[in-house]
């Protein structure tokens, strides 16, 4: 009997004190022969039945910041200190993902809460003490993302015999004090929950269609190796991950004679027809797999298809969604459901396991083995035939105890989230120290409203970059109030810019305005007149207080962040751009004026006329008229006529004066070109800055008094509008605007 002061890490002990035992107890399975011996007294203590351990505390737990009253921090912690499964290593470390948690609470509709994503942790090297009644983890938290002061993190998870570790309690403590405590009740003994989908194709729908295997029913395996048998759900419950397979499975018709093989695209596009999960907010936690007939290059048994990267770019839509297995390839000549009959059905359905867990590691951003440098992996994601090539025929499968290796479960269970996540977009490549933690912000559940970022995909050389932010109430029945200020300068919005170089940085307006909230009502998304339910706004980021964002040619992506009046956290989709090369040496030498402060704050300020900043105006009344049939000299033209419909007045003798009075004949003369090119390019993209470049024409017309050619242009702007699919309020907006003059 052990010392019952004595700390210990067993599973389960069953001491037999003296005297009475709380129960209810079940009954004995026989009867105990009389008379009883006496039992000699134990010095354990009156509560021990307390504090007995029943199971591991490794696995995931979550739960709110408790420090502050109204906090809205949330907690993901994963716990790896001790066996949790089955045929599952410890990695021996802890992580997490801080969220914010919202809750809106309307008159007539369930309460609607979603958490978004801010960042990740992970703690390499924890201290654990174990103790009668509780397990204490300490260490040193290790940021995956952005700078932060020396935090280190105390996590106690207490126990007692009768119920499961937990609720596990979690204080951060950074240097100079600051502290926050989370209270995390135990959700699971795995560390990631996924769902799968696995639709398969008419012309290989026959069982098997996923893989059972027994690791003893091949002879060539490994001396000591566990029996078992291994699944998907199996195989990567071992991993640490909970995957559940939905059992509804699409069976997609490939009869067509012609079609014979399946390529990237036509993959992709079953994925983006056929997955139900395919729509709505990504990253999330599924994933879709094909069982197919056979790829277009037959050697190929299995493909991770779905990487953006692949057709070009990154950006244009969510990554590693899903992959696909080749059921005619050669390696699964021999498979057959239930118990093989020989040694080559064993291996067919080994190899079909194998391929299964190997490409949907893809989509957890696994590379192959020898692509880390670690060509002798014992790993899922590494090749036999690459590793017997090295070691000697039959060496891969005699040494492979079917599982990941250490970095890979390491990853997979406490990796920085954007980059294990299904659908993990570009703001998880690279690791900049530099990128900012709400860059990677993601939103999970339904959040009540959908933030937007739209703009031309491609962007000349010198071209003013602007973009439009829209907001759109996603509640069926109830309208949403909602601050409309979506520009940067409010703070109700932050802008996040990926350059070409991979650099991620927060856009900074020159100013920064308070004021009052401009409220506004979206109806409900099931309105009837399309477009009441939404709201957009021009917003330029060519300049801000650092500077030029897009002075380099190439490809820049951006989010955005909506907070509104700071209740809420709603993350935008991630929108790609390009900038283009100059087009001769000409417009090369022209960048040396035109990436200036002056230039640059006429852009901001849509035109000045300070004697401080002429020189900057005089370069881009250049720029308009050598670009006047392009959109380069539309939107600068565009951009600083404004200013000239307005008196500039300067501070004279401490006495504000009127220094240039407005010039209407100089808007039209200088926009004429634009308003002709905006009127013919058909871009959805040009319709809000066509719009405010007619209402400034409208302005100086009428200053002319030419009322009847300013309602003239607003007639022909509200049919262009109609004709590009404009929403009825804008095009009654305008109509309105015309009936006034």
């Amino acid at each position: 009997m052990k010392d019952p002061n004595e700390i210990y890490s067993e599973t389960e002990l069953t001491p037999i004190p003296d005297g009475p035992i709380p129960g209810p107890f079940p009954p004995f399975p026989e009867p105990i022969p009389l008379p009883i011996p006496p039992i000699p007294r134990i010095p354990w203590p009156p509560d021990w039945w307390r504090c007995f351990r029943r199971g591991p505390v490794s696995g995931r737990y979550e739960g709110p910041l408790t420090t502050l009253a109204k906090a809205t921090g949330f907690l993901d912690l994963r716990i790896d200190v001790d066996p949790g499964y089955a045929n599952s290593p410890v990695m021996n470390r802890i992580s997490g993902d801080f969220y914010q948690l919202f809750r809106i609470s309307l008159p007539g509709i369930p309460l609607i809460e979603w958490k978004t994503y801010t960042e990740s942790w992970i703690v390499d090297a924890p201290k654990v003490v174990w103790s009668r009644c509780q397990v204490e983890i300490t260490g040193i938290v290790r940021f995956w993302k952005g700078t932060h002061p020396e935090t280190s993190v105390r996590v106690v998870i207490p126990w007692s015999t009768f119920t499961p570790a937990g609720p596990a309690e979690a204080i951060f403590t950074e240097t100079g004090g600051g502290t926050r405590t989370f209270s995390c009740i135990r959700k699971s003994d795995s560390f990631r929950d996924l769902q799968m989908e696995i639709d398969v194709c008419a012309s290989v729908n026959a069982e098997p269609i996923l893989p059972a295997y027994d690791t003893t029913w091949h002879s060539t395996r490994p001396s000591g190796l566990p029996q078992r048998g291994l699944t998907i759900n199996e195989s990567y419950r071992e991993a640490g991950v909970s995957v559940t397979i939905s059992p509804d499975r699409t069976i997609i018709d490939d009869s067509a004679a012609e079609f014979t093989t399946w390529s990237p695209a036509e993959l992709h596009d079953a994925m983006e027809t056929h997955f139900s999960q395919i729509g709505g907010g990504w990253p999330k936690w599924n994933m879709w797999g094909l069982l197919a007939g056979t790829y277009e290059i037959p050697s190929v048994g299995g493909i991770m298809f779905d990487a953006a990267a692949a057709y070009g770019g990154a950006g244009e839509a969510p990554e590693r969604q899903g992959f696909a297995l080749f059921r005619n390839h050669s390696w699964f000549n021999n498979l057959v459901a239930g118990t093989p009959a020989n040694q080559d059905q064993a291996w067919a359905m080994r190899h079909f396991l194998y391929t299964w867990v190997h490409e949907a590691g893809h989509a957890f951003n696994f590379l192959h083995s020898w692509n880390k440098n670690r060509p002798d992996a014992l790993s899922w994601m590494n090749y036999d035939w690459r590793y017997d090539n090295r070691n000697g025929a039959d060496s891969f499968w005699s040494s492979f105890f079917f599982r990941f290796d250490d970095e890979e479960l390491i990853h997979m269970r406490h990796g920085d989230r954007a980059s294990v996540i299904m659908g993990g977009d570009p703001w998880a490549s690279g690791g900049h120290m530099e990128a900012p933690s709400a860059a990677m912000s993601m939103t999970e559940g339904n959040a009540p409203i959908e933030f937007l970022i739209r703009s031309q995909e491609y962007f000349d050389f010198l071209e003013p970059v602007d973009i439009e932010l829209r907001i759109r109430n996603l509640i069926d029945g109830l309208p949403l109030t909602v601050d409309a200020r979506l520009s940067p300068e409010f703070g109700g919005v932050v802008v996040y810019i990926q350059r070409p170089d991979g650099k991620v940085i927060q856009y900074s307006p020159i100013f920064c305005k308070l004021g009052i909230a401009d409220s506004k009502i979206l109806k409900p998304k099931d309105v009837s007149v399309q477009g009441e339910d939404r709201y957009s706004e021009q917003v330029s980021l060519s300049y801000g207080k650092f500077g030029f964002y897009f002075d380099r040619p190439g490809v820049y992506l951006i989010r955005a962040i909506y907070q509104g009046t700071g209740d809420l956290m709603v993350p935008s989709n991630v929108h790609r751009i390009r900038i283009g090369h100059p087009y001769s040496k000409e417009e090369d030498r022209l960048a040396q004026d035109f990436f200036t402060s002056a230039v640059g704050m006429n852009l901001y300020l849509q035109g000045s006329r300070s004697p401080h900043l002429q020189k900057g105006m005089e370069v881009l009344e250049s720029v308009a008229d050598r670009y006047k049939g392009s959109s380069v000299g539309a939107k600068v033209a565009a951009r600083i006529s404004s200013s000239l419909n307005r008196p500039f007045f300067r501070l004279k003798d401490g006495t504000m004066k009127k220094v240039a009075s407005p010039d209407p004949k100089k808007v039209l003369a200088l926009t004429d070109s634009a308003v002709k090119l905006f009127e013919k390019e058909k871009k959805r993209s040009f319709n809000i800055p066509y719009r405010k470049l007619v209402e400034t024409r409208v302005a100086s017309r009428t200053a002319l008094g030419q009322k009847a050619e300013a309602k003239k242009e607003l007639a022909t702007l509200r049919r262009i509008l109609g004709q590009r699919g404009a929403n009825q309020p804008v095009l009654d907006s305008i109509k309105s605007y015309e009936d006034s003059l």
